[in-house]
């Protein structure tokens, strides 16, 4: 008879008594279930890509360029080095981690490389910033450029005792600088946070305290650092 079972993350294990042997099937939570291979788990994992931190800081450096430097945004070239500073670096760097850990996803990975990658970006998204002080005059990218950075150290020291949601961090925090430079369309960018939450729920990797957390750090540092670049 079947006395135990454990659901993990990526992970079923049952235990078998009395013959003391385990069953180990590498699948999500859901797929165990029979739900893992429905459209909403596949919306779920494409979401998670598409508007992860890097997403969404893509998305706040074209907003910035569609605004152009003369309303607050800035050029197409200072745009692409944001692009390049805050999306492809610290993505690169975080990839390359998780290469070099042997970490089957990225979004999910062990603490202790969880913790590494949130270091990493930190200090990618901080030399971004300062970079961006000394070559750009755009109030709107250099807000943006810091809350990048003190949402990703918050969440660093915040992950060491508590499993806080990255993403909805970064898209608490995009919400607000979204809704800060593009406020006409501020009931798209609300929603930021709660299709994001729900594409990490969907995917087993957080709960709703975890997620509401996280759009709340980050929203707030947003809102916070926004009186001192605007």
């Amino acid at each position: 008879p079947i006395r135990a079972a454990h659901i993990h993350n990526r992970r079923l294990r049952v235990s078998v008594f009395p013959r003391e042997y385990h069953v180990l099937c590498m699948m999500n939570e859901r797929q165990a279930f029979g739900g893992g291979k429905g459209w909403q788990d596949r919306c779920a994992s494409g979401l998670s890509h598409v508007l992860s931190p890097a997403g969404v800081a893509f998305l706040v450096m074209a907003v910035l360029a569609l605004r152009g430097a003369g309303e607050g945004g800035v050029a197409l070239g200072t745009a692409l080095a944001g692009v390049f500073a805050f999306v492809l670096v610290p993505a690169l760097v975080l990839l390359v981690q998780a290469r070099s850990s042997d970490t089957r996803d990225v979004y999910d990975p062990a603490p202790a490389v969880r913790r590494r990658m949130l270091m990493a970006g930190t200090i990618c998204y901080f030399i971004g910033y300062v970079v961006s002080k000394f070559f750009s005059q755009s109030p709107g990218l250099h807000w943006s450029g810091a809350t990048f950075c003190a949402a990703a150290a918050a969440v660093w020291g915040i992950d060491r005792i508590w499993k806080i949601s990255i993403h909805n961090t970064g898209a608490g925090g995009g919400a607000v600088l979204l809704a800060g430079l593009s406020p006409e369309l501020w009931p798209l960018w609300g929603a930021l946070p709660v299709v994001v939450g729900w594409a990490r729920w969907r995917r087993g990797a957080h709960d709703l305290a975890q997620l509401a957390a996280g759009a709340a750090l980050g929203g707030s540092l947003a809102w916070l650092l926004q009186g001192w670049f605007l």
